[in-house]
């Protein structure tokens, strides 16, 4: 009889997540008649990680979200190519990956926006590294907003303060956390200087935040970061034991998804 491993989330704070509900639908998609494996919520911040890794070490695989994408690279022996971003979000071994580069191109092609036009980016930590990476490869133009722009040394950045941002993009991202819950009445900005066709939030709870519902008072087609969160995930379990799941369970996993965060 097989043994149930586990596997989990490292980050902080988790209280919000989702990922275990996705993780036991794909453990159940993809190991069909066999055990569904632990998906646990790990709460460890950036002084932790060297105190956790052994632990961490002993998991058969995890994911990696705010403030560690960045940080956990240093604990990795080794950097898969898709971390070229600069950031890492699923480790399998002492091996770091990013899930998310594939998570975030299937979200956008779902939009229906293409990453190589005048792309806005708010933010620039881990997912927001990860996006302007993304970008670059796909030969798009692309403005960063920061609050605090000063902050940033990436001299390959077009880079500007978050209030000073103006202007007409093709595609707009939120690669923030302003808006998460519990503080769903907060924006990054206010869409009075700037109209974009499309609008991507990379936060997925709640489903619409006050920036998307401005987005689309303002014109844009908008989406929530729900997409990216799960094809991510499917592709970290193809990384962690081969595990392959169908478009179309996909998508049934994104709409229970969907009925979980309101439930």
């Amino acid at each position: 009889m097989e043994l149930q491993k586990k596997f989990g989330l490292i980050g902080f704070p988790l209280g919000h997540s989702a990922s275990p509900f996705i993780h036991g639908e794909i453990f159940r998609k993809t190991l069909k008649n066999s055990l569904v494996h632990d998906y646990g919520l790990y709460e460890i911040k950036p002084d932790e990680l060297s105190a956790k890794y052994e632990f961490l070490a002993s998991l058969e695989g995890f994911n990696v979200t705010i403030p560690l994408k960045v940080h956990i690279s240093d604990y990795c022996e080794q950097l898969d190519s898709s971390a070229d971003c600069g950031a890492v979000n699923c480790v399998k071994g002492k091996v770091g990956y990013n899930t998310d580069v594939y998570g975030f191109e299937r979200s956008i092609a779902a939009l229906g926006a293409s990453l190589s036009s005048r792309v806005c980016l708010l933010g620039y930590g881990g997912a927001g590294k990860m996006a302007a990476h993304t970008i670059r490869k796909c030969g798009g133009v692309l403005t960063v907003a920061e609050i605090n722009p000063e902050s940033c040394t990436d001299d390959s950045v077009n880079l500007v303060g978050i209030g000073d941002l103006k202007g007409e993009f093709d595609l707009i991202i939120n690669a923030t956390p302003v808006g998460m819950s519990p503080n769903v009445d907060a924006a990054p900005i206010d869409f009075s200087s700037v109209k974009a066709e499309f609008a991507l939030d990379l936060i997925y709870n709640p489903l619409k935040t006050k920036f998307l519902r401005l987005a689309e008072s303002s014109g844009a087609k908008a989406s929530n970061g729900l997409a990216m969160l799960v094809w991510q995930a499917v592709k970290s379990h193809e990384i962690w034991y081969g595990g392959a799941v169908s478009d179309d369970d996909v998508a049934e996993i994104i709409a229970m998804t969907e009925k979980y965060l309101q439930s």
